[in-house]
């Protein structure tokens, strides 16, 4: 009933806005039209004054010829002179109507017929004095031929001008009055068709009203006479909630304020039975007999703000776990305070939980602790017992992965699980194992030791992995690096003892395979050396702290510049670090694109400012890493650095090591897409420090390059040492016989020179032509014409 009595109203207020907006609407419409009718009002007055000005001027202009007329048939002095006065009276209006005809609004048609008649005007005029002129000095027979020859058929070129201009304006006047009458026209059509909806409109939300208001009489005989059978159906609901009630899995019941039980079902009255409680008066007690560890005075605390809730289980069967809801009924229509409580049973889900939290916390191939649950523990070891020293070892193995690819996961997983259960059996019980990550593991030792017992634990674990190796009937030897490092001596968080550890394990493995190593203060000062220069570097990169030197590079037949090498320096306030030393840490903390890129954008814009000197630098020689040429972007920075500075491809020369080429061969990296493409735009490649590397001289057929860089450590022994001197001799022979250029890095002495000329090596650097210089000691030493 009251839905449908407030669907009446919505119905009848939507009727009213709908006579408000069609009201709102013409009122619109009616504006629209009155500002339609005044501005067509406001044209048509335009025209009517255009009209009438027009049709002054014409009369104006026929005035001044006819007391011209006058003025010559005249005889009297003073008339003449009154005439004239007349005439200058009509120039003036005809001013007058010009003016206020050039502010009406003509079209430009119209004010080219305007300006046409003023001109003709103005020429009038002028003659029309000249006539006047010739009356005053009495010449009037030549008065009158310049009346009629001139000033007369120049006043009726104005006035066919100006009657031009009239019938367009007249044109004009009498489409706005045609448009103002279809303006009246189409406002009275408008009020119409305005009018129409808005009283069919009235009439259809009478009509609906009428119908809504005896719908609502009939609706309200049919609810009262449904009514009967309503209470009979809502009877039988509450009978099917008792029948439900009693079938849940809950058990459930309703007490009072005193703790009698009004109302349970089946599951609560047997688990009363359970509890052999049953015949009690009040529910309070019987929970405290019940459950375990549960406070009435706590629960009624609570009940006096909200829920209460606990897990809890029963005194006489402790492995049941049941979740316990007590909550007060809110309904004013009960005659007293009623709380209502529900116990769920959960074992099931406890136990569920419990494999649950096992499943998070262990490794499911070993069954050990994962790294969730051994950060965790060891978080809580240095937090419950910070004074309390333990011992970290980490264990890494080594060329694992050949297990698992050679003879399969199964085999790898099963080789794992053996491994779990040796350390297992190293370690005691109090101690902690986890396995941390694919092939790492983890040890806390809570044991108090020295070193030696540290080493034989060490030792121990090493020679029973042997052993396992043993198991498989292979040749293939898994090894393993241990780190061991020391809680609070190595560190107070958790993070930093692992980090020694792991640190401690690396050390262990670049001193060979199976081997162990306990963490040193030697290795913290090189762990703080290398926290700082990391810190050193980020800041030298974003301060831009690098500088580039320039190694002359010579040809060997004329000793002829033919380019120069560019070569990064850093120096800091305490000391200048070597490229040896911080280029590898460069790559190690992923700045070595921001150092190349600014390597290459410095030299790029130095040598295009030595173009103009005496004698400019024919070429420029970059070094490119791996890792630049990884990034993916390597070419298009290449390629718009050099766009930006307006210098060649063909006077860049790309240095890139041995190691990097042959990973282009065996791997197909896509670095050697890039270096090709900057090839084939005229680029060169060069081939650094050749002959370090692994490959062999067979090797030089398969790299696309344009000049091989012997390395220094075999110019070094050219003098003194026949294999040295071969291997060189190879070098060129070889490299001449693809060819390519060759050029030989540090040369020092005139002797070294003079065997690389015998042996026809094209080019060459090193200190006996120049060390690396600064920018302007490289131009004052060789681009000069001193030089």
């Amino acid at each position: 009933m009251q839905k449908n009595s407030n669907s009446f109203i919505y119905s009848l207020i939507i009727g009213y806005a709908l006579i408000i907006i069609l009201v709102a609407i013409s009122a619109g419409i009616f504006f629209n039209y009155e500002s339609k009718i005044s501005k067509a009002f406001k044209d048509y007055i335009n025209l009517t004054q255009q009209n009438y000005h027009v049709d002054m001027l014409h009369k104006a202009s026929s005035t001044r010829s006819i007391l011209l007329v006058k003025m010559i048939k005249s005889n009297d002095p003073f008339e003449i002179d009154d005439l004239k006065t007349q005439m200058n009276a009509y120039e003036h209006r005809i001013g007058n109507h010009l003016r206020t005809l050039e502010r009406l609004n003509l079209s430009d048609a119209q004010m080219a017929l305007l300006q046409a008649a003023k001109s003709k005007m103005d020429e009038n005029r002028i003659m029309q004095m000249m006539v006047y002129e010739l009356i005053l000095e009495e010449e009037i027979p030549s008065a009158m031929i310049e009346l009629v020859e001139v000033t007369l058929p120049l006043q009726e070129t104005v006035q066919l001008t100006l009657a031009e201009l009239q019938k367009s304006i007249a044109q004009e006047s009498s489409l706005a009055i045609s448009h103002y009458s279809e303006i009246i026209a189409d406002m009275r059509s408008m009020i119409t068709w305005v009018s129409l909806p808005l009283i069919l409109s009235m009439l259809l939300i009478g009509i609906l009203t009428t119908r809504k208001i005896h719908k609502a009489a009939t609706k309200q005989q049919e609810l009262l006479a449904t009514l009967e059978t309503r209470v009979q159906q809502r009877t039988q609901e509450l009978l099917m909630d008792r029948k439900l009630l009693q079938h849940l899995n809950e058990a459930i019941g309703v007490i009072n304020q005193k703790g009698a039980l009004i109302l349970s079902n089946k599951r609560f009255k047997k688990l009363l039975e359970a509890c052999q409680i049953e015949n009690q008066t009040s529910m309070w007690p019987c929970l405290a007999l019940a459950f375990n560890d549960i406070s009435i005075e706590a629960i009624q605390q609570t009940l006096s703000k909200g829920k209460w809730r606990s897990e809890v289980s029963l005194t006489n069967m402790p492995e049941q776990t049941l979740i316990l809801d007590i909550e007060e009924i809110h309904d004013f229509s009960l005659p007293e305070t009623y709380y209502s409580i529900i116990l769920t049973d959960i074992s099931e889900l406890k136990t569920f939980q419990t494999q649950l939290e096992h499943l998070a916390n262990h490794d499911a191939v070993t069954g050990l602790a994962n790294r969730h649950s051994f950060n965790t523990q060891m978080r809580q070891q240095i937090e419950q017992y910070p004074d309390i020293e333990f011992f970290l070892l980490y264990l890494d193995l080594d060329d694992f992965k050949w297990v698992n690819d050679h003879l399969g996961h199964a085999v790898g997983d099963q080789f794992l699980q053996k491994l779990g259960e040796i350390c297992m059996q190293t370690f005691t019980e109090n101690d902690t194992v986890a396995r941390i990550g694919g092939d790492e593991f983890a040890v806390i030792i809570r044991q108090s030791l020295e070193d030696f017992e540290l080493a034989n634990l060490a030792n121990q674990l090493i020679h029973n992995l042997q052993k396992l190796n043993d198991l498989h009937a292979t040749e293939h030897k898994v090894r393993c690096s241990i780190g061991i490092a020391r809680y609070p001596k190595d560190g107070t968080e958790p993070d930093i003892v692992l980090k020694h550890a792991d640190y401690a394990m690396y050390q262990s493995r670049e001193d060979g395979a199976n081997q162990f190593c306990i963490f040193s203060k030697s290795m913290s000062e090189h762990l703080q050396y290398l926290h700082d220069i990391e810190q050193n570097l980020h800041q030298a990169v974003k301060s831009q702290e690098f500088s580039v030197h320039y190694q002359p590079q010579y040809s060997l037949k004329n000793l002829g510049l033919v380019g120069a090498e560019a070569l990064i320096r850093w120096e800091t306030p305490s000391r200048n670090i070597p490229p040896a030393e911080f280029i590898p840490l460069a790559e190690k903390f992923r700045l070595i694109g921001d150092i190349g890129e600014f390597v290459f954008a410095e030299s790029i814009r130095q040598f295009k400012s030595w173009q103009t000197a005496e004698n400019p630098l024919p070429r420029i020689a970059i070094n490119a890493s791996s890792i630049q040429l990884l990034a993916g972007n390597f070419g298009p920075f290449v390629e718009s650095t050099l766009k930006k500075y307006g210098v060649a491809a063909n006077q860049v020369d790309i240095e890139v090591t041995e190691s990097v080429m042959m990973k282009n061969i065996d791997a197909q990296k896509e670095e050697g897409g890039c270096l090709a493409s900057l090839q084939d735009q005229g680029m060169e490649i060069s081939i650094d420090d050749f002959g370090t590397g692994y490959s062999s001289l067979s090797y030089i057929k398969h790299l696309n390059i344009d000049r091989i860089k012997i390395d220094k450590s075999f110019i070094d022994d050219i003098e003194y040492n026949d294999e040295a001197r071969s291997i060189v001799k190879a070098i060129i022979k070889m490299g001449h016989s693809l060819g390519l250029k060759v050029l030989a890095e540090g040369i020092e002495t005139q002797s070294q020179l003079e065997i690389l000329q015998k042996l026809e090596c094209d080019e060459g650097q090193g200190y006996l032509f120049s060390r690396p210089l600064t920018p302007e000691n490289f131009a004052l030493k060789c681009l000069s014409k001193a030089a």
